[in-house]
């Protein structure tokens, strides 16, 4: 049987990946106007430059090419080519989207827009609609329906031990959905920033920060930091600086002219 407490950590990771950034949605709108077609831009470039365009060199480096997946075993080579091929990637299409499609779209409750987009999407897409499938899963399990469907995928039983133990892993990966959303508005602004102002510095310095911040995921990934406490303590920690600079980067916008 899957326990209460299972039930409930399943329902707050919804929350936190689905419901968190639907409510930040109607509040920007009501408290800061921000713009639905700003958002939905950013929607747009998390699903065209991280789930598709990323996942070309990916199958290239890691599967196709016998010598580069070889070298990628190493954790440390493999943390260097994760995290910078998710900054490039990411702070790329931050680029081009608010330099090419959303040249009247300069101010910061447009940066603060595509990132609720941008990390709002990535949020429901790699938590939300797993946790709605496993919460399915998990009302099969009680009701006695589940093992007719698991004898026929005998994979499915692994599925089932994970969700009758301990719900501390759905509690993190709901919890680390909200740090990360918050590091994509810093992110969404930082680039906003540099774009307003015709400073490319501050792309790179996305990239850098953005490769930087995926670090401690691929050396959990690799093992080579096992406890997953730590990973999570570093993103919440990353998450409040984030937090700080979009509260303070709104000045920096009313005090910089636009450029075009």
């Amino acid at each position: 049987m899957v326990s209460t407490s299972m039930f409930i950590a399943l329902i707050a990771s919804i929350l936190f990946a689905i419901g968190l950034p639907v409510v930040l949605v109607v509040f920007f709108k009501k408290k800061f106007g921000i713009s639905l077609y700003v958002l939905l831009i950013g929607l747009a470039t998390f699903l065209a430059f991280a789930l598709v365009l990323e996942n070309i060199p990916h199958v290239y480096f890691l599967t196709l090419n016998s010598t580069t997946s070889e070298w990628l075993k190493n954790p440390w080579m493999y943390m260097l080519y994760g995290g910078l091929m998710a900054g490039l990637f990411e702070e790329t299409g931050r680029l081009i989207m608010m330099k090419y499609v959303l040249k009247k779209y300069r101010d910061w409750k447009d940066g603060l827009s595509f990132g609720l987009g941008h990390g709002g999407f990535e949020a429901a897409v790699l938590v939300g609609i797993s946790s709605i499938s496993t919460l399915v899963m998990a009302i099969m399990i009680n009701n006695g329906s589940f093992d007719s469907l698991a004898s026929m995928n005998p994979s499915l039983q692994m599925a089932k031990d994970q969700l009758t133990g301990s719900s501390v892993l759905i509690w993190l990966g709901g919890i680390e959905r909200v740090s990360a959303l918050a590091i994509q508005l810093g992110l969404s602004i930082l680039v906003l920033y540099g774009v307003k102002n015709r400073k490319i510095i501050f792309y790179f310095l996305a990239i850098l920060i953005h490769a930087l911040i995926d670090f401690p995921a691929a050396l959990y990934q690799t093992g080579t930091i096992e406890n997953i406490f730590v990973v999570e303590i570093i993103y919440a920690l990353i998450a409040v600086i984030a937090i700080i600079w979009v509260v303070k980067s709104r000045g920096l916008f009313k005090e910089t002219v636009l450029k075009v």
